[in-house]
C-alpha cells in the first residue's frame, strides 16, 4: 500500500480529495476524467493518510512543524508570496508532512502571485512545478482558473509519479 499525505493551499485539498475518491472506488467525483482505466485499477493500492486546506502560516508551521519564510505580501491571515518563495513553501510542506507521517508521498501546494506552486515529494525524488496560469490573490485575478490547473497538473503528475517510481 501506497501512502498519500497532502497540505494544501490553493488547491483546497481537492488533489487529496480527488486521489482518495479514485483510491475508495467512488462512481463519481468532480476530476474523473482525469484517469484512465489503468490509472484507475493502479490507484486501489494507494491510500490518503490526510489531505488538508491549509491556508495560514501558523496553521502550516503547528501542523506540520515546519517555520515558513516571511510572507512578501500582506494577505489578511494567508500565506501570500511570489511565485520564488511559493516553490520554496510547497517544497517545505510536503517535505514536512511526508516525515511526520511517514509517509510514501508527501504534496503540498501554495500560491500568492504567480502561477503558484505544487510539489509532490516521494520516496525517491522530489518534483516541483507550477500551475500553467497567472493570477493574483491579492485582487483575485485568475484566482479560479490557476485553481483548477493546479488541480488538474497535480493530479496528473501524482499519477505519472505513481506509475513511473511505484508500478
Amino acid at each position: 500500500m501506497i501512502t498519500v499525505a497532502t497540505a494544501e493551499c490553493f488547491t483546497h485539498a481537492n488533489i487529496g480529495l480527488t486521489i482518495h475518491k479514485a483510491s475508495s472506488g467512488y462512481e463519481n467525483f468532480k476530476y474523473k476524467y482525469l484517469f484512465s482505466d489503468e490509472d484507475l485499477r493502479l490507484i486501489k493500492n494507494v491510500k490518503v493518510l490526510v489531505s488538508m486546506f491549509v491556508p495560514s502560516i501558523y496553521g502550516a508551521e503547528k501542523l506540520l512543524d515546519v517555520k515558513l519564510p516571511e510572507p512578501d505580501y500582506n494577505y489578511k491571515y494567508a500565506k501570500a508570496y511570489s511565485e520564488e518563495k511559493d516553490l520554496e513553501v510547497a517544497k517545505l510542506m510536503a517535505n514536512s508532512l511526508k516525515k511526520k507521517l511517514n509517509a510514501n508521498i508527501g504534496i503540498g501546494t501554495t500560491a500568492g502571485i504567480g502561477r503558484g506552486a505544487i510539489c509532490i515529494v516521494t520516496d525517491y525524488n522530489i518534483y516541483l512545478f507550477t500551475s500553467d496560469v497567472y493570477a493574483n490573490l491579492l485582487t483575485f485575478e485568475n484566482v479560479k482558473e490557476r485553481q483548477k490547473s493546479g488541480i488538474e497538473k497535480g493530479i496528473k503528475k501524482f499519477l505519472e509519479i505513481l506509475k513511473k517510481e511505484y508500478f
